[in-house]
């Protein structure tokens, strides 16, 4: 996969880089922690700075505003390390048969992620955790106060991108919304997920295919770390880059347990890039030049999705693959089948709290409308969309090769 980022800035008034000495120092005041940094980490806060550095040049008030982010998610990763140096028990945590949601967005992953979580003694990574994580829950009671300054951040994300609530309602659980795996990973510099970079107006920085094992044992640790002497029967996250992942995945976590939903790319793709322009496009001023990023960003997913499909894994018995019109029809029996499959204990009380949640009009999918989805407004057509996917169409049947 490839990063893309637009200019966003103008041509006067444009500032220096970013230093990263200066902000790996700043951050350690911030944090308390004047311990010697692990280099693996320095390099890639280098490495994260010298990607900045290349993107057009920010102009000073936006220099201002992502330093200070830079400094917080650094100072915040700073304390994750202090922590597990004070508290030894954290790294003894055993993680066992964690459930990931993988596959593209927009294929009901955050449904299937937000009735996972229903099952007692579950937890999940959620906002609060990625932006507030130290001290660990484990340790001293969470106070209001701590889950709602996160949820500020939150706010103003939503007010940068108005709209974004009607494509993507489960932000209005704010500081207990489930979050994606891929702001874990940004929490250890690994990539930039926009959740906790909201004020850099690039797309995101993707995983380094080089250093990737690094970031899962990071994702492990970090859930070590909101494990440590809270009552847990397994984790359940979600995460798009997964299915990238297989390998890094089960390496990390060999008892893991995957669903993959599986939606026709045509319906895919102009949801994926309706929410990718609402999110950047508030990010960056409406600076960004989607008829073009659309082709770009479809021919770039393609090409790693192809590479995906020649993996075994993809058949692995751990992954329980989904057709999303079967999630759609009945999203509780979608549940109970994969337990089925994993063999896992599937308790009348998990069932009854799915349908709750699924009553519930807070959790409706349009409570905060609808949207009409198109492919011309990204440049792009069906005809391109079904040509680059036509082996994982194929392969799930989906679209013209659906199941009669």
């Amino acid at each position: 996969m490839r990063s893309r980022s637009e200019n966003v800035g103008t041509v006067a008034d444009l500032s220096s880089g970013i230093d990263a000495a200066a902000l790996i120092r700043t951050s350690q005041i911030i944090a308390g922690n004047f311990d010697a940094l692990d280099p693996a980490l320095v390099g890639r806060v280098e490495r994260f700075t010298g990607w900045l550095n290349e993107q057009p040049p920010l102009r000073p008030e936006q220099k201002s505003d992502v330093e200070l982010q830079l400094r917080k998610l650094l100072s915040t990763r700073l304390r994750l390390a202090a922590d597990r140096k004070r508290i030894p028990g954290i790294a003894e945590e055993k993680i066992e048969r964690p459930i990931f949601v993988i596959g593209f967005g927009r294929t009901g992953t955050t449904l299937i992620h937000s009735l996972l979580a229903e099952d007692p003694g579950a937890r999940t990574p959620l906002w609060w955790h990625s932006h507030s994580p130290s001290p660990p829950p484990g340790e001293v009671p969470v106070t209001p106060e701590r889950i709602e300054l996160t949820a500020r951040e939150l706010d103003e994300l939503l007010m940068r991108a108005p709209g974004l609530l009607t494509l993507h309602p489960y932000w209005d659980k704010r500081g207990h919304c489930p979050i994606e795996c891929e702001e874990i990973f940004t929490l250890d510099f690994q990539n930039a997920y926009p959740s906790l970079l909201y004020k850099l107006p690039a797309l995101a920085m993707i995983l380094d295919a080089s250093n990737i094992a690094a970031a899962y044992s990071f994702h492990r640790q970090f859930l070590q770390h909101l494990q440590w002497q809270q009552p847990t029967s397994h984790w359940v996250a979600k995460g798009i880059y997964h299915q990238f992942a297989l390998d890094a995945l089960f390496e990390a976590y060999p008892d893991a347990l995957c669903i993959w939903p599986h939606r026709d790319p045509v319906q895919v793709h102009p949801s994926i890039m309706a929410i990718t322009a609402v999110l950047y496009g508030g990010i960056t001023n409406w600076q960004m030049d989607f008829q073009a990023l659309g082709p770009a960003f479809v021919e770039s997913i393609a090409a790693s999705l192809a590479e995906t499909m020649k993996n075994p894994l993809v058949d692995d018995p751990r992954i329980f693959h989904v057709d999303f019109q079967d999630l759609t029809s009945d999203p509780v029996d979608v549940i109970r089948r994969a337990y089925g499959h994993w063999q896992k204990d599937y308790t009348p009380e998990f069932d009854s709290r799915m349908r709750t949640w699924l009553a519930d009009p807070a959790n409706a999918s349009n409570r905060y409308g609808r949207y009409d989805y198109a492919l011309e407004p990204f440049g792009l057509s069906r005809e391109m969309i079904e040509t680059a996917f036509e082996g994982y169409s194929r392969r799930f049947r989906l679209g013209r090769f659906a199941r009669a």
